[in-house]
């Protein structure tokens, strides 16, 4: 069985939707913003955020366009980078 390249799966260029769920407060979102934007444009309208059930955690939904799979990569590598991060989708 043969596995697709990564790259494959995507058909560039694409819009991309990036979801960090991290720790409650305005803190988190301007810092998965401030990755995100490293690396692409981010316009306001972009940036959704949305409290847990509980109200402990928030997640901070992301749409940008992709121009190439080292985007992507590099998004991903900047997010893991963002204090209170709890887990990336």
């Amino acid at each position: 069985m043969t596995h697709p390249n990564p790259e494959e799966l995507f058909d560039f260029p694409c819009d991309h939707a990036f979801k960090a769920i991290g720790d409650v407060g305005e803190a988190f979102v301007e810092g998965v913003e401030k990755a995100v934007g490293r690396i692409v444009p981010v316009s306001q309208n972009a940036v959704k955020v949305r409290p847990s059930s509980k109200g402990n955690f928030q997640s901070v939904s992301v749409i940008v366009q992709l121009q190439n799979y080292q985007q992507l990569l590099d998004i991903y590598s900047e997010l893991k980078k963002v204090p209170s991060l709890k887990y990336l989708l």
